[in-house]
């Protein structure tokens, strides 16, 4: 990934982390980290935090029925779900070619979740605590 996309997402995720812990107002006191993290990763990520060409890539393998380029069933899932808003995003505009539909997909459609293990995204929120530092 990135550096530049594994930022944002980093700032991306620490930040709904902390809307988390203001939605739960005084229970986030008795809310174990890892139930509050699990809301977290499954909440709505404001973008697919992959560059363009790897979306090309393996959705187009997804599309033609072979699965995408990856072992990480994380990321696996991201690419089915990008895959299926791109096909209903080309099912209401049956005019537009694959890649302009990709590219309005992964700039307007925020994705349904952060696309990271529960594990990873707490790491990730442990080192932003601590200043984030890489």
């Amino acid at each position: 990934m990135e550096l530049y996309y594994k930022e944002e997402r980093d700032r991306d995720l620490y930040e709904a982390y902390n809307k988390v812990l203001k939605s739960l107002g005084m229970a986030a006191l008795d809310t174990p980290r890892e139930k509050v993290v699990h809301r977290v990763v499954y909440s709505v990520a404001p973008r697919f935090y992959i560059s363009y060409e790897e979306a090309r890539r393996n959705v187009k393998r997804i599309m033609s029925g072979r699965p995408p380029r990856c072992m990480s069933a994380v990321r696996t899932e991201m690419y089915n779900d990008l895959a299926n808003l791109l096909a209903g995003y080309l099912r209401r505009r049956p005019r537009a070619n694959f890649n302009e539909a990709l590219g309005a997909v992964l700039a307007e459609k925020p994705a349904p979740r952060f696309y990271l293990s529960e594990r990873s995204a707490l790491l990730i929120i442990y080192r932003m605590q601590r200043g984030g530092a890489s």
